[in-house]
């Protein structure tokens, strides 16, 4: 903590008032994040079946997630969605 302090990292882009939270989620995103990792390793060594499934599972999820975004996308961008306006901000014409 004090060498973040010492390079001006702690509660980067938030004000002086919540530095102190900023470094205080920081720290448990750090211990929470080594616990998980501990956890995943001691499931992959103990139970490599279970862990192969929860791993093909995650990819599914994912997967179906990117399904429907890119659904939505091509939506929103899709021929017949609302035309676009130009405006001009310089003054400037096209012609």
């Amino acid at each position: 903590m004090a060498d973040e302090k010492a390079d001006g990292t702690a509660g980067q882009g938030f004000g002086a008032e919540f530095g102190p939270l900023v470094d205080e989620v920081r720290r448990f995103a750090l211990a929470l994040g080594g616990k998980a990792q501990d956890y995943g390793t001691r499931l992959r060594e103990q139970n490599p079946e279970v862990y192969g499934h929860l791993a093909a599972a995650g990819g599914e999820l994912l997967a179906a997630y990117r399904a429907a975004v890119s659904g939505h996308e091509r939506r929103w961008a899709g021929a017949g969605h609302a035309e676009a306006e130009r405006i001009d901000l310089d003054g400037a014409t096209d012609k």
